[in-house]
Parts: structure tokens; sequence; C-alpha cells
């Protein structure tokens, strides 16, 4: 039998549209031309939720032919609008609900205001004399003879933005202040805050409970904090200067579809954060670093080091720093031309010396005056022999993958761009190189990294089936290195049932060619870095290796798991 397409569905959804838009809907002689349509319906899109937002209405058009009857089916949540309405009164729809209709309908358009969050849908079912399809959907024929064709449209209806936060001690573990749904506090008038007490120097933790109209993004704004604003779900901000702040929390929807516009929302956090003076000492914070000074010659004049509160005052403190500078042969003390605050982080001193220091120095730096305070009135403690961390450049580039973060489909690759798997014994035989489950032994995976997202992964019970696997990057020479002194760094992770395991690190074209190098981490658990010397006679053009082998592990038994990642090679500056 022929089947006809009959229905014509004119689809409509409006929030703010123009008064004569609301003048033309509400007159039914001429909805069956009203052509503005919010929401495309075709055979691929019939069947997706269709976005709008909660006390928001849309309006749908039955312009079919040859309909013998009609009715619209809405479920709870969902009201008929009347037809009077007009664009002045679109933000109180209530008001025009018709309270004769329940949730059924059989006018040709009809108007519907969705009350409730969630998904819902508008049924709309017709019959006919012949037998019709619309969009896949094809009628069914009833015991009256007729043809009924079943239209569902599934609106999924959003919820009007509503921003919820905590705010918790520095490790998150104790909420001091919330945030509810219910709470729409003004920073206009705060006597119903809460007041959190912290001292200078300490850190709160922020987090974004928000899901109620299920926002995209945020922006935090932490008054007095620093970082002054943030993205994050939960950030952890640092207050150094003394005085009474707010912190304000915006959540924002990108716009869904058409009939779903952008939407934001912003609420003050009803606390109070006082900032008192610390009764903490004011002392270094970690170790002091060389400072990349940008320019082409060796080594860098610029050392940095960090203090746990704002800094107010650095005054003729230059001759209170030693910085002692060692390496083969050499041992001098170097004199700091300059001490300031940085422009960049007031809780960083920048020093300047008279002469550079190179990445092979060992550098410390001490401090004796009381020339450095901060603006809570307390002096930088003096400090000994604290280490100075050197700049390090990685003259490994993305053409190499050092840090595996470009993926190919090849096993033989272990599945990462520029590596290859070399199975000793049996052929190269890769089936060697699986366990039981058929997993590789050696394989790149997104479980661990620390450069990036990706990292290689050993996961084999030793000891191993083939005597020896070989992993070597093949693209080190896209990096371009030239004969000189280097250090080739790498980071490794060890799960904690792993034994001490061992590793013969080769360089083609260095020397040491090879070093064999120990798996010990100072901490189970947690990344850590291994590093050896090597020398080029020429460019590097050749590959970086690492062979895992029977013969270097022997009593090493079970199941072994650890983690390599974020190779590189330094060039060393040498006196």
């Amino acid at each position: 039998m022929k089947k006809y397409s009959f229905i014509i569905l004119l689809f409509v959804a409006f929030w703010g549209c123009d008064k004569d838009d609301f003048e033309r809907l509400s007159d039914n002689t001429q909805a069956q031309i009203f052509t503005p349509s919010i929401f495309q319906i075709n055979e691929n899109s019939i069947g997706r939720p269709i976005a709008i937002n909660i006390n928001n209405f849309s309006s749908i058009s039955d312009a079919s032919q040859g309909v013998v009857s009609r009715s619209w089916a809405i479920e709870e949540g969902a009201r008929y609008l009347k037809s009077t309405f007009e664009r002045k009164d679109s933000l109180n729809l209530a008001a025009f609900i018709d309270p004769n209709l329940g949730l059924g309908n059989s006018a040709e358009i009809v108007h519907v205001l969705f009350q409730k969050e969630g998904e819902t849908l508008v049924t709309l079912k017709n019959k006919f004399n012949k037998e019709v399809s619309l969009y896949g959907n094809t009628a069914v024929q009833g015991n009256d003879g007729l043809w009924q064709l079943t239209t569902e449209l599934t609106y999924d209806v959003y919820a009007d933005l509503n921003t919820e936060a905590s705010i918790s001690n520095e490790d998150d573990t104790q909420v001091l202040a919330t945030l509810s749904a219910s709470q729409n506090p003004s920073s206009d008038d705060t006597s119903g805050f809460a007041t959190i007490t912290i001292e200078a120097g300490s850190s709160l933790t922020f987090t974004d409970l928000t899901t109620i109209g299920r926002p995209d993004e945020r922006l935090w704004e932490f008054e007095g904090g620093t970082p002054s604003t943030s993205t994050e779900e939960k950030q952890a901000v640092t207050f150094n200067r003394l005085g009474d702040y707010l912190v304000m929390l915006t959540t924002f929807r990108d716009k869904v579809g058409s009939a779903l516009n952008p939407a934001e929302q912003t609420k003050t956090i009803p606390a109070i954060i006082t900032v008192i003076p610390s009764t903490k000492p004011y002392v270094i914070t970690g170790n002091a670093s060389a400072e990349d000074d940008s320019d082409d010659d060796a080594g860098t004049n610029i050392i940095t080091l960090s203090v746990n509160g704002e800094i107010d005052a650095v005054s003729g403190v230059e001759g209170n720093f030693t910085v002692n500078v060692q390496n083969i042969g050499f041992n001098q003390n170097f004199t700091v031309t300059s001490a300031r605050k940085s422009n960049d982080d007031a809780t960083t001193v920048e020093l300047t010396l008279d002469q550079p220091i190179l990445n092979s120095d060992t550098v410390t730096l001490s401090y004796n005056g009381t020339g450095i305070t901060s603006i809570d009135s307390r002096t930088l403690e003096t400090f000994t022999d604290v280490p100075v961390d050197p700049v390090n450049k990685n003259l490994l580039t993305n053409a190499s993958n050092p840090s595996m973060e470009n993926s190919v489909d090849n096993d033989r690759n272990v599945n990462t761009q520029g590596y290859n798997l070399f199975v000793g014994g049996g052929g190269n035989n890769l089936d060697n190189a699986r366990n039981v489950d058929g997993s590789l032994q050696i394989n790149r995976t997104t479980e661990r990294a620390s450069d990036g997202v990706a990292s290689l992964k050993f996961d084999a019970v030793m000891p191993l089936m083939a005597p020896a696997l070989s992993i070597s990057n093949r693209i080190i020479s896209n990096s371009n290195i030239i004969a000189g002194e280097y250090k080739l760094t790498f980071d490794v992770f060890v799960e904690e049932s792993t034994g001490t395991f061992t590793v013969l690190n080769v360089i083609q074209g260095g020397e040491p060619r090879g070093q064999s190098i120990m798996l010990d981490p100072p901490v189970i658990g947690e990344w850590f870095t291994i590093e050896r010397n090597f020398t080029l006679a020429a460019e590097l053009q050749q590959w970086i290796v690492f062979n895992f082998r029977n013969q270097d592990n022997a009593g090493i038994t079970g199941r072994q798991v650890f983690y390599i990642d974020n190779l590189q090679v330094i060039a060393l500056e040498t006196r």
C-alpha cells in the first residue's frame, strides 16, 4: 500500500520574541504559515531531547492534512497556556495557564508551559483515513479502521541556575561555611554572614557545589586572595594581606540548541574572611630556584626564593645573602648585587648575582639579616645552605614524543608514536611480551603521568617469558641535539608491590653508552626523577633504549608494575 506523509509540524519555542511574533502566534488562522522554528525537526532530530528553560513555553502547530481527529497529551509538570498572552506577559506566564485543560488538548496549536525540571514528553496522536508516516514513524490501523500516527517530542527542561558552594579549612577536612540553594546573600548586607578568622599566609579551600541548572563553567572571585580568580571546581586560596574579604562565585551555562539561552548567576558566599597577623615564623618555603634569564649565554644571574607570607619590604639586604657555588675544582661565593620583591609574586624575593651560575654547579643560599618583612609585620628568619635548583631546559621537542603523548594503534610500537618494542629470544615474537590476559607487558597508558596525560607502563610477572624486553625511542633525532655534554633525566613511579627493579639504559652514540639504573624510589607511590650524564661526540642520530632483562633482576619474582615518563635531555653548562 502506498504511504503518504501528510503531517507538517511547525514547532516554535520563544523567549523574548518580538511582540508581533506573539500576536501572530495567538492567531490560530495564521499558525500554519508561522515559520521561525527553533528546532529543525527531521528524521534524525525528532528523537533527540529539546533543551528548554523551566517556566518557558513551547508552541507546537499541527498543520496536518486529512486529519480525522487529533489529541495532545502532556505530563505532570507541564500546563497548557491560553493563546491570549503577549510579550509583556512573558515573565508571568503562569497567569495564562488554561484552568479548563488538564493533560489533554485537541487544538491545532498548543502552547505548553514547562514548570518541572527534567525530561518530559509532549505527545500528538492523529487519526487518518489512509496510512501515513512521519520521519520514519508509520501509522498503525486500529479497530475503527482509522490509521493512528503517534508523534512524541521529548523536552529536556533545565532549572534556573542556583549557585551553591562551601568553604573548608586548608586540608578540606572541615566545612566552615556554606552557600545553599535557598540563600541569595547580598554583599550590601553582611550582618548575617559567618566570620572565618585565619592568620596571614593561611589557606582556605573553596568548592563549587552547584548542580541545579546544570552549569558548564564557573568563575571564582577571591577578594584579597591568591589566586584572585579561578575557574576550578575546587580551589585552595591563600590570604596574605590583613583585612576583611568576601568571595563571589558565578556559575555559567552555555546556550543549548535554540530554545535554551546562555545563563549565569552570581552569588556572594555568606562568610567574611578576616585575616589577622600570623603567629607562625616568617620563613623560606622549599628550595630556592635559578631562573632562566632568557639570554643566549650559559647560565643565569637570577635566583628566586619564596616565603610564607606577602612581602612588605626588602631593604638593604644584598650583603646579608651568601651564594656558594661549587663545581669540580671550583668553590666560590658570588655577590648579590640586587634584592627586591618580585613584580609577579608578592611572596617571592628576586636576587641578581654579579656572575652567572651554571646548571652543573652545586649552589646553596644562606641569609642572615633583618631587612625582609611581611605585610603583617613579621621579619624573615635567617637560613643556611638552602639548595638552589638549577635551570634545566629540555632539548627534546614534541617531535621526539618524550612524554608519550602521541599515540598510534600498533602493539609493536607499544601504541606510542616513535617507540618500538623488541622481544629478545624467539625471533622477536610479540606473543612472548604478553601477559596471560593478552595485555602487553610494556604499553602506553593514561593511568598515570608525571607530564601530560600518558606514560609507559611496565606490568609483568618476573621472570619474563622472554630473556629481555627493549623499548627504544627511534625519533630522538627529530630534536637535533648536537655534540656536547648532556644529562638524560626521566621520571619513574613504582607501585607498592614492586621490588627494586634494575633497568639498563642505553644512549646509542653516547659515552658512556649504557648504564644500569636501579628504580629505587625515595618514597613509594610518588614520582621521582632519575638522571645520568653522557657525552655526544656528534649529533644524536640514534636511539634511547630501556632494557628490561631477567639477568639484571635475579631474585625479583611476582608481578612488577612501574611507569616511565617525561624524558629530558639537558645540555650541561660546564666550567
